[in-house]
């Protein structure tokens, strides 16, 4: 009966304040009338600009009432004795249940501790589906420093000479994982990212110390005393261990506690699996610095007028990325030509640095050779020749013998050739500016695709403010992993790798944590007791 009386009330105080916003707009009406009739000497522009007036203060007015609307309604769907407590104090709580969450609940788990592993998503792991194109590129044999980027590389290092390469095979068999070799980046044999995400599942609700709670939102994070709130918002009836399977649709409050805190949320990319950046904002709460978040691993933009007619084209090239007119990263790979713009794993890996430069307002633009295992020397010796046994073909049948059909139009206009010029005709100079055009073809970069194409975040949590086990510099007991702190690696399953080893060394320093703290309680209720019975004695 209270509730409802509760409710009644908020309702009539949203009537009663969508009826004053309501009274304020008539009143700006009638003192508009009783201005412009006191002032017919007002110029026009002062009679629109008191016009926009009006406009903006009944926009204004129109969203206060809406936002007392939601406010009720939210209110109506979550009532207060839905806010629950949960009765368990956990040893760990891991947010994010994605590469890096998994994996240190499984180092957890091992242990026996007691773990509560949430995601806001219907199951764990749904962003490895995406990975290697849905293969799964789990690792490479190839590990070094320069396929991690980060702006504390030695703590990196650090992580990955505790558990790296050899480790995470290891990891693999361990669940049943058996691998494929492709020129040094690793796969399921299955070649199925799926089989990947299930062996993992499979191992982690098989243990009885690791609790899995989906559709879990975790908003508020926050340490009382010697343990760690945290709030979430679930599912009402959405049972633990959940294969996946949405509840009634309503939501509860939940409020959990733990001894040791590790948050595993990724970063912004990858929204429509749940990334959406929160675990910047629980750091933020202990004082961490967010060095600024940016896609990485994406296609880049231009505004070229050509990119259309090009569009679908595939291609082999050296492309160099050059910023402010100086080269600064080179690569080599398959070009994917689009409407706007360029696309292809090469372009990936230089994405972050072009991406960073363009945050930073400077100029950005692509150089590619597409005939890079030839020198301009050998390439114009190469022309000469054909030019000479096809004397009467002309230029745009003739470049169609080495390059893609639509690409020739763009490359003879960048040369300054005109299609149907014969190939005899041309002089050294024309040969010439046909090789420049081969050799050092142009693009400006404008833009980059957001975090819905991105596969991977630059920037995060510092990891100066984190020490050699990943644990906060300013909150004991406080952990970070996986994409969420300040390191992307290039693509070739770098960026899994990380997620495995950050997981698995921060989940074991959780471990000898909780294991300390459970000795220190030990040790103190031993002495307690035994000062009560000397004063039993006594």
């Amino acid at each position: 009966m209270r509730q409802i009386k509760g409710r009644e009330k908020t309702q009539g105080n949203s009537r009663k304040s969508f009826t004053n916003a309501k009274e304020r707009k008539g009143r700006i009406r009638e003192q508009e009338s009783a201005g412009q009739l006191n002032n017919k000497a007002k110029t026009q522009n002062n009679i629109s600009l008191s016009k926009n007036r009006i406009k903006t203060e009944k926009r204004h007015n129109q969203r206060m009432a809406k936002q007392i609307q939601k406010s009720t309604v939210e209110k109506d769907r979550i009532l207060p004795e839905k806010l629950i407590q949960d009765s368990t104090v956990w040893d760990t709580i891991i947010v994010g249940a994605g590469a890096a969450g998994m994996t240190a609940a499984l180092a957890c788990g091992k242990e026996k501790q007691k773990v509560l592993l949430l995601d806001r998503q219907n199951q764990m792991g749904r962003k490895i589906l995406v990975t290697g194109n849905g293969k799964c590129n789990l690792t490479n044999f190839a590990q070094k420093p320069k396929y991690y980027r980060s702006d504390c590389p030695e703590k990196v290092q650090k992580v990955l000479s505790v558990f790296g390469q050899k480790e995470a095979m290891e990891l693999f068999q361990s669940l049943g994982i058996y691998t494929k070799d492709k020129n040094g980046y690793v796969y399921p044999y299955s070649e199925q990212a799926a089989s990947v995400r299930e062996a993992f599942e499979t191992e982690i609700l098989s243990n009885p110390s690791i609790t899995f709670v989906p559709f879990s939102e975790v908003y508020n994070v926050q340490k009382k005393e010697d343990v760690f709130l945290i709030k979430a918002k679930e599912q009402l009836g959405q049972s633990e261990q959940s294969t996946g399977k949405q509840g009634n649709g309503e939501k509860i409050e939940k409020v959990y506690r733990c001894q040791s805190l590790l948050v595993t949320t990724g970063g912004f990319a990858g929204p429509k699996f749940g990334c959406d950046g929160s675990g910047y904002a629980f750091a933020k709460v202990f004082g961490h610095e967010i060095i600024k978040p940016l896609p990485a691993l994406t296609a880049l933009k231009s505004s070229a007028p050509f990119l259309k007619k090009v569009s679908g084209v595939r291609n082999q090239a050296e492309i160099t990325l050059e910023i402010d007119g100086e080269p600064v990263k080179k690569e080599t790979g398959e070009l994917q030509w689009t409407d706007y713009g360029i696309s292809g794993v090469a372009i990936f890996q230089l994405s972050r640095f072009a991406i960073t430069a363009l945050e930073e307002k400077k100029k950005v633009a692509l150089y590619f050779d597409f005939m890079p295992e030839l020198s301009s020397k050998e390439k114009l010796r190469l022309f000469l020749m054909l030019a000479q046994n096809h004397k009467k073909r002309d230029m745009l049948s003739f470049v169609k013998g080495l390059f893609p059909a639509k690409l020739c139009p763009v490359i003879l206009r960048e040369a300054g050739l005109r299609e149907e010029t014969l190939a005899g005709t041309l002089k050294e100079e024309e040969w010439n500016a046909l090789v420049m055009a081969v050799s050092h073809f142009p693009l400006r970069i404008n833009g980059y695709m957001g975090y819905e194409k991105a596969q991977v975040t630059r920037g995060g949590i510092s990891l100066t403010e984190l020490t050699g086990n990943l644990e906060s510099d300013f909150q004991p007991g406080l952990f970070f992993a996986g994409e969420v702190a300040d390191v992307d690696g290039t693509c070739g399953g770098y960026n899994l790798q990380w997620a495995f080893s950050s997981g698995t060394v921060a989940g074991r320093a959780i471990v000898k944590r909780n294991q300390e703290l459970f000795k220190d309680d030990r040790h103190t209720m031993e002495e307690n007791d035994g000062i009560s019975e000397r004063n039993r004695r006594r």
